[in-house]
Order: C-alpha cells, then structure tokens, then sequence
C-alpha cells in the first residue's frame, strides 16, 4: 500500500492541514495512477471537501487559479499545489467544459465526474484508496476504460477522445472497445476543441514512449481532425517504427510525422498554433529531406548555413538516416564533415565572414542591394576557399570587382 511516506512532505501537509481543521483531503488523479504505474508523478493534486475560501483560510500564500471552479493553488516554497473542491460538474454545451459547477462533500460524487478509471482514485494515509471505479484493477490489467458510459464522458468533454489515445501512447495499456466505438462516432466533436488543446495532445502523444498508440488515431477516424481538417498523407506504421528510433525531440519527431506534407506542413503546424520557432524548424527539416545529399564541402556548408546551428545540422542528418537507411553510410560522411568544418571554424555564414558592412562602407559602398549582394559573393568565394576568408584578401577582391565595368 502507497503510504505518506512515499509522498512529498509539502503534500503531506497541506492533506494534514486540511483534516484537522475538519475537513478531508486526497490526493487524486494522476498523481495516483502514476504512483500506482510506479512513475514518480510530475504534479500533485488535492482534492477535499472544503470549499476554497474554507482551503485559503488555512494557508498563508494561495492565488485564486480557478476558484469559480474550486480550485486554489497553494504555494509553498517554489512549488505549486492545486486544492480543488469535490464537485459536480453541470452541463455541457462545447464539448470541453461544464457550464457550472456544484460543490459537494462527497469524494466520490467527485471521483464519478472524471474521464478514465485510472484517473478516478482518490488516496490518503486514513482512508487509503477510495476507488469507486476499479481503477486499481485496470492500471494493473493495463486497459483504459471510461468512468461511466463511454459515450457520455466524450460528448461532454471531446478532448477525452485524444487523451485516451495519448494516455495508450504514454503507457502502453489497451483501449476500452466502447472508447473506440465512441471516438469513431462523436469524431467530429473534436471540431470543437481549441487547436492549442489538440497541439497539446499531439506532441505528448508523439512523444511518448509506445507511439504504436498513433494508429488508434486512423482506426476512430480522429487524424483529419488533428490535423484541422486535413488528410493524412502518410504511412503511420512506418513512421511509428520511425519513431522507435528518433530521439525524443518534438521538432524532429513532428518532422517525421508530416514529412509527407511538404510545404504544406507549415499551415498545419500554423492551425496548431505552434511556435514560430518550431514551424521554422520543422518546415527546414521536411524541405530539405527529399532534395538531393550535398556532393562536396562548399554544399555542405551551404546546408550549414541553412540551418545555422550545429544541432539543428545533426538533427537533420538524423532524420535522413531514418528516413533512408539505404543512404546511412553516406549521410554519416557528410555529417561528419560537417562537425569538422565547425570545429576548424570555417565560415559558412556572413557572422562569420571577415568583412562586414561596416567594412564596406569604409570602402565606398552604399549600403542596400549592391551592399548586400557583394556581402553574399563574398560569402560565396570563402565558402569555397577558406583561406580567402581574411580581411586583406576579401579587400583585394572588393577593390577587383569595384574595378570591373558595371561593377559599381
């Protein structure tokens, strides 16, 4: 049995807190389905029967996260704690939150209100496990299953859908045929949900640890939903197989997931509402995959200055090896010249170059397109020689073209 001391002292005490001042108090959710797993959990959630002014009167420092819904974060030290009233939620009118709430005093009125049984246990050191819903018994049989009526639970919230897929990808447990049928009927109810949940969803679930989890996505007719709307027009057993090898890295791992999508991936990562930082990067990685391997030193440093650091350079070597494992060898090479070309420091980029603008300009020329344009001849000429790249010889050159008719 989970007992106190397998629970951080923090988390003790705000339970400890609560019960002498009358009132009771759980840890619930996931915390506990990953302490039953075995996997130290990332967050900690209480759940007890007093209401949240009742819960900030015990505790010096609380900020009001959700209190409309019963929830207060308690702040101890640097950590967070979210305390969150028994409740029962209202109706359901957008497929993602309860219009109202009610509070109770029931643990388990509360616990009926949650997606999956392996996220409907309660537990503390008095009570030990409330467990209404055979929780306990699933995550040791390794099966996600509803908490009621499969049906229901997703007409209520449609992210559940998604969530059952990630938590398969996450664990490796089965799902629940009744979640299946489910998804594949009230599919279109993921319309509903916020792009930036379903981004959410999906880079977890890209990311885990049995992406294999990826097919349920075909099989309920979810993927266009994810992808906003869009078919898929990839192989997804190649790329889960794919992803057994890729390192968990959800840039490099989203590339291999769209990599069919060309250019068009960029819409896609748009509509999810990633990050410019991430759109640019995966949108790199996926045009340059089909184009052909660079064939000599000044195209490799022609890619480097590309993709400008060095990491984003090897992740893209990566996943080329992935994706053509007959080229491997050859990719290798190429990865490993291109190490060398940084470590020797020779440039591939006008940070680089030994002569600036500032330079040129000292030497007559206007700033603006021709400024820029000899900038890049310049690159270009120590690019293939890099012993060129010193400031005198970059100068003999300037003053060469500057010296040929129309140069100027």
């Amino acid at each position: 049995m989970v007992d106190y001391k397998n629970l951080p002292q923090n988390v003790q005490m705000i339970i400890s807190t609560l019960e002498s001042a009358g009132y009771e108090a759980f840890v619930v959710g996931g915390c506990v389905r990953d302490m039953l797993r075995g996997v130290p959990p990332k967050d900690w959630d209480i759940a007890t029967s007093a209401t949240p002014l009742q819960a900030k009167a015990l505790f010096s420092r609380t900020v009001d996260t959700g209190i409309k819904h019963g929830t207060i974060t308690v702040l101890l030290g640097h950590t967070h704690y979210e305390v969150t009233t028994y409740r029962i939620d209202g109706e359901y009118l957008d497929n993602r939150r309860p219009e109202s709430v009610i509070f109770s005093r029931n643990i388990e009125e509360d616990l009926s209100r949650r997606d999956f049984t392996m996220n409907a246990i309660a537990y503390n050191q008095r009570d030990g496990f409330i467990d209404p819903f055979n929780g306990r018994g699933d995550i040791k049989n390794g099966i996600i299953r509803c908490v009621g009526v499969a049906e229901h639970r997703f007409a209520e919230d449609a992210l559940r859908m998604l969530r059952a897929v990630r938590f398969a990808a996450v664990t490796g447990f089965s799902v629940d045929g009744e979640i299946l049928h489910a998804s594949s009927k009230l599919r279109q109810n993921l319309k509903n949900i916020s792009p930036e949940r379903v981004r959410e969803e999906l880079g977890k679930l890209i990311c885990a640890a049995h992406p294999q989890a990826l097919e349920l996505l075909d099989t309920t007719g979810l993927l266009p939903f994810v992808l906003q709307g869009r078919e898929f027009g990839g192989h997804l057993r190649k790329i889960i197989a794919h992803f057994k090898i890729c390192p968990v890295y959800e840039p490099m791992r989203l590339a291999l997931f769209l990599s069919w999508a060309g250019d068009e991936c960029e819409n896609i990562l748009r509509d999810l509402r990633f990050d410019n930082k991430t759109i640019k990067e995966v949108a790199q990685y996926i045009r340059f995959l089909p184009l052909p391997l660079p064939a000599n030193r000044y195209e490799i440093k022609k890619l480097l200055g590309v993709f400008a650091q060095e990491s984003l350079f090897e992740n893209f070597f990566v996943i080329r090896a992935i994706e053509q494992p007959l080229q491997s060898v050859e990719i290798e090479s190429i990865r490993t010249q291109g190490l060398n070309i940084i470590e020797k420091g020779e440039c591939f980029t006008l940070k680089t170059l030994a002569l600036n603008g500032k330079d040129l300009a000292q030497m007559g020329i206007a700033p603006g397109k021709t400024m820029g344009d000899m900038l890049t001849a310049l690159l270009d000429i120590v690019m293939h020689d890099a012993s060129m790249n010193t400031k005198s010889c970059l100068e003999s050159v300037v003053y060469k073209m500057g010296s040929e008719p129309g140069s100027r």
